[in-house]
């Protein structure tokens, strides 16, 4: 029995997919979970982009992938939330 609850899912003709899903025995709904298979990503931490501030993470995505997940409009070069 899987504790996953889906809210996008998509696999590239290449054989790539991600998942993005909540678990259900998380106390809230304030997180969810981004999994990744089958191509190639770098994921940085704050101390690896500058060593200091807030902890973050970087993840590079294909643009196919961004747009699939909603993350960026379908057009080059729009920029949300500046």
């Amino acid at each position: 029995m899987s504790t996953k609850t889906s809210l996008k899912y998509h696999k590239t003709p290449g054989g790539g997919w991600f998942h993005l899903y909540r678990d259900c025995f998380d106390e809230d709904d304030e997180f969810v979970y981004l999994e990744l298979g089958g191509v190639p990503f770098e994921a940085l931490t704050s101390t690896d982009l500058s060593g200091n501030g807030l902890s973050r993470v970087a993840v590079r995505l294909p643009d196919e992938w961004a747009r699939k997940l909603g993350l960026i409009a379908s057009g080059p070069g729009t920029v949300e939330g500046e």
